[in-house]
C-alpha cells in the first residue's frame, strides 16, 4: 500500500524538499498537487523570500537574524515549474530560489531582475566555475546567484564490483545485469547516455545524437534491476547487496558508510554530473532592497555554508566555507577536491523545450519496453 506523501509535515518545515519530493514520487503524485504556502500581505519595506522547505531555518541567515533581530518571511514551493507559474501569475516575493537550468526561463517569463553583484560581499569568493554556468551571467548582468550544489553520479560497492577505472560504463556492465539502478528521471538517463555515447553536450542534442543517446539508454535499461524514486529505496538494495552500483546523490554516500558498508562514489571520467541552485532577486518584489542584499550576504557567508554542508550535506558556493569543515566530513560528501571535481564537472543544463519532450518520449517507451 502506498503511503500519502507528508504534505502536513513538509509545510510544517519538518521535511526537506529532497523527502518530500520523494514522498510525492512514491505517492504517484507531481510536486504541482502541493499547495502553495504563502503568507498574509506585508507592508511595503519588509522582505519575504520564496524557496524550498528548511531554507528557511535561521542557521542559513545568522548575519541576517543579528542585524534586523528577526528573519524575513518565507513562503514555500516543492517544485520549480510551480514556482515560476505562482510567480506568472502575480505573486511578488523579493527574493527566489531557482537552479541554473531554469534561470532563464524564469528571466525569459519576466519575472527576475538583474543583482547588482558589487553589494555582494562574498562574490569574489565564489568557485569561479559557477560563474560560467549558463543562467548566472545572461547578456553580461547576473541574474543567479550560486549558493547551494550536488552531484549525481554512481555510488557503488567496492566489495561486489571490480573496476578498471571510474566511469558511467560500469551501468553497460553485463557482469552486474539486474544489480544496477538508476535514478526514474529522463533528464539523468539522458545526461548519463549521452555523455557514454560521446556527445560534446548531453543537453543540446542533434537528430543524429539523440539516435546514438536513445540507443546506449536502451542497453542501460535493459541491465537495471528497477528506477528508484526514493533515496531510502536504494540505499537498502545496496545495503543488502542486491544491488552492486546506483545512480544516487552525495548524501548517500554518508548514509551507506554509517552502517560500516564498503562504498564509493565515483569521479566517472566522463564527468560527474553537478546541479547548481541559488537566489535570484524577483522583478517588482515591493521589499526593501537593502534587506535582500543583506539576505543574500547573509546566505552567502563562509559560515552559512559550514552548516549547508554539515547540516544537509550540499556543497556551498563560497570557497572559504571548505576551509570550515571537517576534512573527514568533506571526504563522506564526496567534495574534499570540491575545485578539482567541480573542474571536470557536467553542469546540469536548461534542454530546449522540444528536446525534452523527445527525451521523455524515448524514456517513457524504454521503460514499457517498446
Amino acid at each position: 500500500m502506498r503511503k500519502t506523501p507528508p504534505i502536513k509535515e513538509f509545510v510544517e518545515g519538518r521535511i526537506n524538499r529532497r523527502q518530500l519530493l520523494n514522498g510525492l514520487a512514491s505517492a504517484g503524485l507531481v510536486a504541482t498537487t502541493l499547495p502553495l504556502i504563502t503568507r498574509p500581505a506585508r507592508a511595503q519595506g519588509d522582505l519575504t523570500v520564496f524557496t524550498w522547505a528548511e531554507y528557511d531555518n535561521p542557521i542559513f541567515h545568522e548575519a541576517y537574524v543579528e542585524k534586523h533581530g528577526t528573519s524575513p518571511e518565507f513562503s514555500f514551493f516543492g517544485e520549480e515549474e510551480e514556482a515560476l507559474q505562482k510567480l506568472r501569475s502575480g505573486f511578488t516575493p523579493d527574493v527566489s530560489h531557482p537552479c541554473t537550468s531554469n534561470v532563464q526561463r524564469w528571466k525569459d517569463a519576466g519575472v527576475l531582475r538583474p543583482i547588482d553583484t558589487s553589494r555582494l560581499d562574498e562574490w569574489g569568493n565564489i568557485f569561479p566555475s559557477f560563474k560560467d554556468i549558463k543562467g548566472v551571467m545572461i547578456d553580461g548582468e547576473a541574474y543567479h546567484m550560486p549558493w547551494d550544489w550536488g552531484n549525481t553520479s554512481i555510488l557503488y560497492r567496492t566489495d561486489l564490483v571490480e573496476l578498471e577505472e571510474e566511469s558511467y560504463s560500469i551501468l553497460l556492465d553485463e557482469r552486474y545485469k539486474g544489480r544496477m539502478s538508476m535514478f526514474d528521471s529522463a533528464e539523468t538517463m539522458t545526461a548519463i547516455a549521452g555523455l557514454l555515447a560521446g556527445v560534446e553536450d548531453p543537453f543540446n542534442l542533434t537528430e543524429e545524437e539523440i539516435d546514438r543517446t536513445a540507443e546506449i539508454m536502451r542497453r542501460i535499461h535493459e541491465n537495471l534491476r528497477f528506477y528508484w524514486t526514493d533515496t531510502t529505496q536504494v540505499e537498502q538494495a545496496l545495503a543488502s547487496g542486491e544491488l552492486v552500483a546506483s545512480t544516487a546523490w552525495n548524501e548517500s554516500i554518508t548514509t551507506l558508510k554509517a552502517q560500516g558498508l564498503e562504498v564509493s562514489y565515483m569521479a566517472p571520467k566522463e564527468g560527474i554530473l553537478t546541479w547548481v541552485c541559488g537566489l535570484a532577486l524577483v522583478k517588482d518584489g515591493p521589499g526593501s532592497e537593502d534587506l535582500a542584499y543583506d539576505y543574500m550576504n547573509a546566505m552567502l557567508a563562509p559560515e552559512t555554508g559550514k552548516a549547508l554542508i554539515e547540516e544537509f550535506g550540499y556543497g556551498h558556493s563560497n570557497q572559504n566555507s571548505l576551509d570550515l569543515v571537517e576534512q573527514q566530513r568533506l571526504e563522506e560528501l564526496g567534495i574534499a577536491n570540491a575545485k578539482e571535481a567541480l573542474a571536470n564537472s557536467v553542469f546540469f543544463d536548461e534542454m530546449s523545450a522540444k528536446q525534452r519532450e523527445t527525451m521523455n518520449s524515448i524514456f517513457e517507451k524504454i521503460k514499457a519496453g517498446l
